[in-house]
């Protein structure tokens, strides 16, 4: 019978070999369950964080920006800008542009530029990476009119809902990305066994590579949470998974059968 719910872990994966004892012998079913619990839980003060400095960010730094937006009207595809072309709109803290307006073609492309976006009479230009670029055609668009009180309501949106909508996508990567590295710890738990001279099968010591992953997991969530950066961080973060595998397959060894079940 299992004796931890799924909750204990998340204290008791730091100290307790019963818990580790009980995991290798009756989780088989609900391990995976325990993860994403555990990675639901972890991705909420970070994503407070990812929500705080944005949040300062556009409330600081967008009206600069904002106020430089001209009216821009989209009629059957077809950019026009009462404005003399053509037209940036600047980073304030560098003096740099950031948009591009030009509706006469003297700019077609981001190449030769730093900016981040263009729009011109038909398309709109965005680089998404130092090596990607995006292109949108605007003939969808039969009639759309852009001004600053538009794009304010957009931001505000934004500023409100993005880390609601964020939090499940960040949620499902990194469940994805820990079911992985679980898989591939399984293995070098296979070799703890071997050389413990224990027989744990496969799916075993997945259960334990989740539980033994627990105690990284949790830190790197607070570390990722204050300002401070330690060098080597990935590796000591493995090295400390690895620590607490080693440790869960020990416990599951003969010689740990008389540790008291609250060890």
């Amino acid at each position: 019978m299992k004796r931890y719910s799924t909750v204990h872990p998340l204290f008791m994966s730091f100290y307790s070999r019963a818990l580790y004892r009980d995991v290798g012998r009756n989780w088989k079913g609900i391990s995976f369950l325990y993860l994403l619990l555990l990675i639901a839980i972890c991705w909420i003060p970070v994503m407070f964080r990812i929500h705080s400095g944005v949040s300062d960010f556009l409330v600081k730094e967008a009206p600069a920006i904002v106020r430089q937006i001209p009216v821009i009207r989209i009629d059957h595809g077809k950019v026009s800008v009462d404005e003399k072309m053509p037209y940036f709109i600047r980073n304030p803290k560098k003096d740099e542009p950031l948009i591009i307006i030009d509706t006469t073609g003297q700019y077609s492309s981001l190449k030769g530029t730093d900016a981040w976006a263009l729009l011109t009479k038909t398309e709109l230009i965005m680089r998404k990476s130092p090596t990607e670029i995006r292109t949108f055609q605007m003939s969808r668009i039969e009639d759309l009119v852009i001004n600053r009180a538009m794009v304010y309501n957009w931001i505000e949106t934004f500023r409100k809902w993005f880390a609601v909508v964020l939090y499940p996508f960040a949620v499902l990567a990194s469940y994805v990305y820990r079911i992985i590295q679980v898989l591939f710890y399984a293995f070098i738990g296979l070799m703890f066994a071997k050389n413990l001279g224990l027989k744990l099968d496969y799916q075993s010591l997945v259960s334990l590579a989740i539980i033994a992953d627990t105690p990284s997991i949790i830190i790197n969530t607070l570390y990722n949470y204050v300002d401070v950066r330690i060098p080597f961080w990935l590796l000591i973060s493995f090295l400390i998974a690895m620590g607490y595998l080693f440790y869960g397959v020990k416990a599951n060894s003969g010689k740990e059968v008389g540790i008291p079940a609250g060890d």
